[in-house]
């Protein structure tokens, strides 16, 4: 669970791109992040794993506020799949990219195998274990970056325009991928059917505030409030 309570997050120029927001994400709950280029998604995101500091309010995840002392604990508890999967692949091969967060906790290196070998294996691409990035597809980078937050045994995870370099093929394959896992997930996304498919509820964000949050299908398909926030709705 996440609990984010009148967060703001104030850039060096002192431009507010985060400003007094709060919402809950419970347990095994999916919620589509909305908002137009530069409503602050992207930001709201950084902040919930402590990429980017928060000037005030606060951030919990499974009842442990955010803070400096246990970061760690936090990022172990919540995995971020970023926008680019080659920000995330940067090992000669699939194993060790997903092998690199466990043994970056000083996990055994039976540990970390079998957190590697479950990831893998729950995505479907056991068959990328030996391959490197240099060589897959948009969509198989796409699952080797979700393995590698797998591997880490997470209870909630993020993703930022998930949806992003992938072909229709392998946009189907992640949407039935994201529908199958448990946990809970916050996905920033531009993909409006991509949202309504897999998140049963979404956060629209403005200049850096909640516009609205409710049932998926009903939001991005109201013209008028979608139009207010500087998107186009679901026709």
């Amino acid at each position: 669970m996440i609990e984010v309570k009148d967060i703001t997050v104030t850039y060096p120029d002192g431009t507010k791109a985060i400003d007094a927001v709060s919402f809950t994400i419970r347990d095994g709950e999916n919620v589509a992040l909305v908002g137009a280029n530069g409503a602050g998604k992207t930001t709201l995101l950084l902040s919930l794993v402590g990429v980017l500091p928060v000037q005030s309010g606060s951030i919990r995840v499974d009842g442990i506020e955010l803070n400096k002392s246990n970061l760690n604990e936090v990022r172990r508890r919540v995995g971020m799949v970023f926008q680019n999967p080659d920000d995330q692949l940067f090992m000669p091969m699939i194993y060790d990219d997903v092998a690199f967060g466990p043994r970056n906790f000083g996990l055994s290196e039976e540990e970390v195998q079998k957190r590697v070998d479950s990831a893998l294996a729950e995505l479907g691409i056991t068959h990328l274990r030996n391959r490197s990035s240099l060589k897959l597809s948009g969509g198989e980078k796409r699952m080797a970056a979700i393995a590698t937050v797998l591997s880490m045994d997470p209870t909630t995870m993020i993703f930022d325009e998930p949806t992003a370099f992938l072909d229709p093929k392998a946009r189907r394959n992640l949407i039935k991928v994201l529908s199958a896992l448990p946990h809970s997930k916050l996905l920033a996304t531009h993909d409006l059917t991509f949202a309504e498919e897999v998140c049963p509820r979404a956060i629209l964000i403005k200049k850096g505030r909640i516009f609205a949050d409710g049932e998926t299908h009903v939001l991005l398909r109201d013209e008028k409030l979608m139009d207010d926030c500087g998107i186009e709705a679901i026709r």
